[in-house]
This record gives structure tokens, C-alpha cells and sequence, in this order.
């Protein structure tokens, strides 16, 4: 390859590398970076060399004398900042070529093919996983996640069940979950995603910002508020309380909520499956807290507020009409 291309493909990867340091990237951002990264193998190793770099000592050994020995560096970044960054691209297409010769000191093949792992709560218990990246997650009884990491993405899916999510904070790496067609991206923030029947999928946050893209159009929630995501149908939530999610110490708060959510949930936590016998039971509504590790009790307590008959056979409970 001749020095003009790679020095135009590290240009390139240097501005990628700036431009994906935002805080929170749209999806046609996302797309094009993923398209451009897909393009070319030699996209993949300098992007992966400039991230490595970006957080190596050497950068700043690289950066510092070019700006001692700039009388006017000050005048330029206030430049810099009236014309949306153009001095800050010309400094890194400069660093880029640069710093590119020293790519024999990167070891650029790790990560590069990064495995997908994929995470499973068993019915009934929850899994508590520690990413490489100091990421902490808590999948729910039956819950299935995929994860991916690599030098320039932490791209997650939540393929069923309920996830919380306590993202390390990095500067150069975002954090992205897919949840049946909804995309959640952070930089560092805590979160739950609970994927539920009929593709409905709920976003609450506890810490940080997050951006919400689904077929209906995009949101960004603040800590404290959440969105529902039905079909076409888009709810907001707000007042979400505390750090962490209640189902994490046990406990769901139902506000008006339909039977079968909360049966669904139930089943997460519960060793005994609740069942319907008629699923038009499910549209009845619940508004209390529920402590979800006593599903006997809740059986009871729903059988009560409805008028409506349970039993305990064959394994499980069951709750029909009288």
C-alpha cells in the first residue's frame, strides 16, 4: 500500500476516532461508522491503532511540544471552537501520521476478532456478570444477553428477559444494547431494559443519560425517567426512584398494571410457574408491591382483589375464574 493511502485511511480513522467520542452517537452515525469500519481490513487495524493510542502515554508526549511550542495555541483552540473543530481534525490528520509509524509497538490483532458471549439466567435466579471492561450487569431468571467488545464499541444484545445494567464510563468506548428493535446507547450511566411478550420493551434509568432509538423515532431520558416501547404506541415514565431497579432486592411495584405483566415477571423469580387459565384473565389490573419471592402469597393476594380461584397442582400454581 502506498504511503498517500495510509496515510488517507489513518486521516480518516482519526476523525472517526474524534467523532465517536461523543457522548451519544445517533443510528446514522452508528451506521456509518459500522459501514466504514466493515470496508476495508485496513480500516479495522487504524482505527484500532488510533484508539490504542488515544490511550497510551504516548499521544501525550506527542501532543504536549506541539503545543509549548505554539505561541498561539490558545488563539487557535478558541478558533478551534468557532469553526466546529476544523484545527482539532488538522492536529489529529497530523498525530495520525505520525503516530502511525509506531504501529509495530501496538498489538493491533487484540480484540480485532473479538469473540460474542452470551449470558443466561436460569427461571427462577439471577446471574450477576462483571465485564473486562468493569461493566456490571444483573440478568433476571430467565434472561439472555450477547455481548461484544472491542478497541472501539461495547455493543450489547438482551435477546429476552430483564437486565440492569451499571456501565463503566469510558471516554473513548460507548455502550450499546439492542432490545427487539430498540437501541440504547450511553457512555457511562445505570439502566434496566426489560424485554417482555408481544415485543414490549421498557427503559428506566437510575444514573446518567441514555438515548432510546426505536421504529417510532428517538429520546433522550435523563436519570429518573424511563419510556415505554409497544408496537407504534410510545409511554413515558417518570419519578423512577433510587439507584437500582426493585426487582434487584426482590421486590416489583405494580401501577396499574395488567395481570399478565406482573405473572410474567413473577415467573422470573418463582422455582413454582403461575399460570392462567384463561388468558383474558390477563387484562384485569394490579396496583401494589409485591414482594416477587413470595409468589404464593401474591396468587392469594391477586386471587382476592379480583374475585378469582387458585390452586397449587401438577407443579405450579393456577388462577382461574370462581
Amino acid at each position: 500500500m502506498m504511503a498517500s493511502e495510509r496515510a488517507e485511511i489513518d486521516s480518516a480513522a482519526a476523525l472517526w476516532l474524534e467523532r465517536m467520542r461523543g457522548p451519544v452517537q445517533d443510528s446514522a452515525v452508528a451506521a456509518s461508522f459500522d459501514a466504514w469500519i466493515a470496508e476495508d481490513p485496513r480500516h479495522v487495524e487504524s482505527y484500532a491503532l488510533m484508539a490504542s493510542l488515544w490511550q497510551s502515554e504516548g499521544l501525550a508526549q506527542a501532543a504536549c511540544p506541539t503545543r509549548a511550542g505554539n505561541d498561539n495555541a490558545a488563539g487557535l483552540d478558541a478558533a478551534d471552537a468557532r469553526h466546529g473543530g476544523v484545527w482539532g481534525r488538522r492536529r489529529w490528520f497530523g498525530l495520525a501520521a505520525g503516530l502511525a509509524a509506531l504501529a509495530v509497538a501496538v498489538p493491533l490483532g487484540q480484540g480485532l476478532f473479538a469473540p460474542t458471549h452470551t449470558y443466561e439466567a436460569s427461571w427462577g435466579a439471577t446471574r450477576e456478570i462483571t465485564l473486562a471492561d468493569g461493566s456490571h450487569i444483573q440478568l433476571s431468571g430467565g434472561s439472555r444477553l450477547s455481548v461484544r467488545l472491542t478497541p472501539w464499541s461495547r455493543e450489547a444484545e438482551l435477546e429476552k428477559g430483564e437486565a440492569f445494567f451499571d456501565v463503566a464510563h469510558e471516554a473513548l468506548r460507548g455502550f450499546a444494547v439492542e432490545a427487539e428493535g430498540a437501541r440504547v446507547e450511553v457512555l457511562g450511566t445505570a439502566f434496566d431494559i426489560d424485554v417482555l411478550a408481544g415485543g414490549r420493551r421498557e427503559v428506566r434509568v437510575y444514573r446518567g443519560l441514555v438515548q432510546v432509538a426505536g421504529e417510532s423515532g428517538a429520546w433522550r431520558l435523563p436519570a429518573g425517567t424511563g419510556l415505554i416501547l409497544d408496537g407504534a404506541h410510545v409511554r413515558s415514565l417518570e419519578g423512577i426512584g433510587g439507584d437500582r431497579p426493585g426487582w434487584l432486592d426482590g421486590w416489583f411495584d405494580a401501577q396499574d398494571t395488567r395481570l399478565d405483566r406482573l405473572i410474567e415477571r413473577l415467573n422470573r423469580t418463582s422455582r413454582i410457574p403461575v399460570e392462567l387459565d384463561d388468558p383474558q384473565l390477563g387484562e384485569l389490573r394490579v396496583t401494589g408491591r409485591f414482594e416477587m419471592h413470595r409468589p404464593q402469597e401474591i396468587v392469594e393476594t391477586l386471587a382476592a382483589i379480583h374475585g378469582l380461584s387458585w390452586s397449587r397442582d401438577e407443579g405450579r400454581y393456577r388462577i382461574g375464574r370462581q
